[in-house]
């Protein structure tokens, strides 16, 4: 026995929900390993996040061709318009589904901005500390020995004076 679309759409959307869950426990995990300043377990858990998304993106391609083949257009108008198509109960289910994916949506957008937040952050430190040992300060804006303005003075370097 076959399932119908909306058994369908239904089992795509829980799995996409499944997923994103996953992604969102890996990227509170990556952040504290950012913050821990722990390059190897950054690295492991961005091998582990990209079998998620690989399934997350197939999951959309199976939820936007399911979605035309039925007659309905593809993106967030024809998910609404298929579920506001369907017995009360079953939209009324597949409404809680789609809400639940885009709560954990948002929960992985803002977990992904506070990691790239971190990432910056110490990006901008290693740009520092690397300027630094080059006899380099970025931030620093005076005069050169000529009286013209250099936004980076040169001192002697601390790398390869040991």
């Amino acid at each position: 026995m076959s399932m119908n679309a909306m058994q369908q759409l239904s089992t795509i959307l829980q799995s996409e929900i499944s997923s994103s869950t996953a992604i969102a426990t890996l990227l509170k995990q990556e952040r504290e390993a950012l913050k821990a300043s722990d390059v190897d377990k950054v690295s492991e858990i961005t091998k582990q996040k990209q079998p998620f998304l690989l399934k997350l993106e197939q999951l959309a391609r199976q939820r936007e061709q399911l979605l035309t083949a039925v007659g309905f257009p593809s993106g967030k108008s024809g998910l609404e318009a298929f579920i506001a198509n369907q017995e009360e109960t079953d939209a009324s289910r597949m409404t809680a589904q789609v809400v639940r994916l885009r709560e954990v949506a948002k929960t992985c957008r803002e977990f992904n901005q506070i990691n790239g937040g971190i990432i910056n952050v110490n990006r901008q430190y290693l740009t520092r500390a690397l300027s630094i040992l080059r006899g380099r300060d970025p931030e620093t804006g005076a005069y050169g020995p000529g009286g013209e303005y250099t936004s980076q003075i040169v001192r002697q370097p601390l790398i390869g004076r040991v």
